[in-house]
């Protein structure tokens, strides 16, 4: 059928609707889900070297765990170690001790009896730990007196303490004599200490 137009204007055009309707509504679907995938994919690149380095602390850790209780078992062998010399080094200087202790318990022995007059000793016995028993004869009871003096005075006995006196005679005999018996307490003196470094060093200077 033809149409004609009697108002003698030109007829508008009809816009024809564009369909992108379809492909917009995609691209908007497509695009946030692209930047979340981006944003997941930054997210989890940091995640990942997070973990990495974590790794690697836990890694060093684990290895300064290692060195320490490696260090932790030194020190403990060289603690038994420096133990067992030690206990050596006590047996030796008891040892010395001991071989040393008789030797000037009957040096000073000898020597405080030499400086008694008139007194002799008949026995000498150990009664106690270092406790000494001395059983002998004087001519005075002064002499016996003496006898403990000389003892303490030595340096090597303490706790001297008569234990029984008594005067004895004997048929025969115009003077009678002192039976005594005392104990006494046998100790080595203690070793002098060294000078100090320092002084010595001082009085060499001066000289």
């Amino acid at each position: 059928m033809i149409k004609i137009n009697l108002l003698g204007r030109a007829r508008p055009r009809v816009k024809r609707r564009v369909a992108i309707t379809g492909a917009l509504q995609l691209a908007l679907f497509i695009i946030p889900v692209a930047l979340a995938l981006v944003a997941l994919a930054g997210h989890w690149w940091i995640i990942k070297g997070d973990i990495a380095r974590l790794e690697q602390d836990i890694k060093t850790k684990q290895a300064e765990k290692t060195q320490m209780a490696q260090l932790e078992k030194e020190i403990k062998d060289f603690e038994a170690s420096q133990a067992i010399v030690d206990a050596r080094i006590k047996v030796i200087e008891d040892l010395k001790r001991n071989q040393a202790g008789p030797v000037k318990l009957l040096e000073s022995v000898g020597e405080t009896v030499s400086l008694t007059d008139q007194l002799w000793l008949t026995s000498m016995e150990e009664k106690g730990p270092n406790v000494i028993e001395f059983k002998g004869q004087a001519a005075s009871i002064e002499a016996v007196a003496n006898f403990m003096t000389n003892l303490r005075q030595s340096g090597y006995f303490e706790s001297v303490e008569m234990r029984e006196a008594a005067q004895k005679s004997q048929r025969g005999e115009t003077v009678a004599h002192f039976e005594f018996t005392l104990t006494a307490k046998f100790s080595l003196p203690a070793p002098p200490e060294a000078a100090p470094a320092e002084g010595g060093a001082a009085a060499s200077g001066q000289s």
